[in-house]
């Protein structure tokens, strides 16, 4: 019977853990179209593949967290190939594969973590073969991570950077909340670096523009625009790009930009509306929590020139600009290569003022905490 000893499986768990936490990353970097292209007729997609590691991960879930309430349990094994054909992961969203991974992989984590050490020597026969919880937990890790190497993943180098310090979850960079927010929230913050050479599709910028379509807004009045640079007009991209001040050169390498525009009157009343800069603001906010869901990175930025936007692009009086946004896919190159400024910024701590400094109780300044 194949056994795995309590070292291997520790081993295991931490390796998993350590994986949750990078991987998801450096998937985001494949496209949609390169992860569901296929080298032949007859094998799996990126799409495909990952899709098998999440049948993979609901099925050893059920192993390891009933074989430590059950004496004797035994489960059937399943056939990968129909399990991919049955999900249909070549026709799937990337990025919402991604998140199947992540929240697998962190259930099955979770019912590893719990389990006492003495149940690591529970026997479980899958499909007919008789194996001990700890072995199921150590061949899960390995198997997932071959698939990880043969779908472009560097699996070695990410854990390696791992264990020796280096900032290998870059360009992740999760708020330390005090307390438990949205997974998108914690994700986004404000990277300055992007990969050069890879345009944002424009798909995914209609994407992020309905996100923003959505959002909330005083009375529905939807007060807020954009107006999209992507590059298919080389000379408005470089027009916008002249808008940016000195400090803000980093975004001239950012394959999109966009501007940000409040309309400051009632659409039917024509009465100021003081909460227009407001709305832009959440429809804004709508739009760069969907670019961290779709893998990119969107920096919004106050350091550009409004009367040269405004002449530029032949904004109307009554609507105000409010902030560029630089948006593309994130850097994932040697950060040394970086200027060192830039570099120091990138992995630079982030900070916010505690929830007592701007949330108050009853009364201004008691604060709430």
């Amino acid at each position: 019977m194949p056994t795995a000893d309590r070292p291997t499986v520790k081993q295991a768990i931490e390796k998993l853990r350590s994986l949750i936490d990078v991987v998801p990353v450096r998937l985001s970097a494949i496209g949609d179209e390169q992860a569901a292209a296929k080298r032949s007729p007859d094998s799996w997609s990126q799409k495909q593949e990952l899709g098998h590691l999440i049948d993979s991960a609901a099925n050893n879930h059920q192993r390891i967290a009933r074989a430590q309430m059950e004496k004797g349990l035994s489960l059937p094994g399943y056939d990968g190939d129909r399990w991919v054909e049955l999900h249909g992961y070549q026709n799937r969203e990337w990025h919402e594969l991604i998140d199947l991974w992540r929240a697998g992989n962190k259930q099955l984590l979770a019912a590893a973590w719990s389990a006492p050490e003495a149940s690591w020597s529970n026997a479980v026969t899958v499909g007919g073969d008789e194996q001990t919880v700890g072995f199921v937990m150590a061949d899960y890790v390995r198997h997932m991570t071959e698939h990880l190497r043969h779908i472009g993943v560097e699996v070695d180098d990410l854990l390696k950077a791992s264990s020796t310090g280096t900032p290998s979850e870059y360009p992740e960079k999760p708020a330390p909340a005090g307390h438990p927010i949205n997974e998108l929230m914690r994700r986004r913050w404000s990277p300055r670096a992007f990969e050069q050479g890879r345009a944002v599709e424009r798909e995914k910028i209609l994407t992020m523009l309905e996100a923003a379509r959505w959002a909330p807004s005083c009375f529905n009045d939807q007060p807020r625009f954009f107006i999209v640079f992507d590059g298919t007009d080389a000379e408005a991209l470089e027009r916008a790009r002249g808008c940016l001040v000195e400090g803000n050169a980093w975004a001239l390498k950012a394959p999109v930009l966009m501007l940000s525009i409040a309309r400051e009157t009632f659409e039917k009343t024509g009465k100021p509306n003081r909460w227009a800069q407001h709305d832009t603001g959440l429809a804004t906010e709508n739009l760069l929590l969907e670019a961290v869901e779709l893998g990119l990175a969107a920096h919004p930025m106050a350091g550009y020139d409004a009367e040269r936007a405004r002449s530029e692009f032949e904004i109307p009086e009554g609507y105000t600009s409010i902030a560029m946004i630089a948006i593309g896919y994130p850097y994932r190159g040697n950060l040394d290569d970086l200027e060192e400024k830039l570099r120091g910024k990138e992995l630079a701590g982030r900070e916010r003022k505690p929830i007592g400094a701007m949330a108050f109780a009853g009364r201004w300044l008691a604060p709430y905490a």
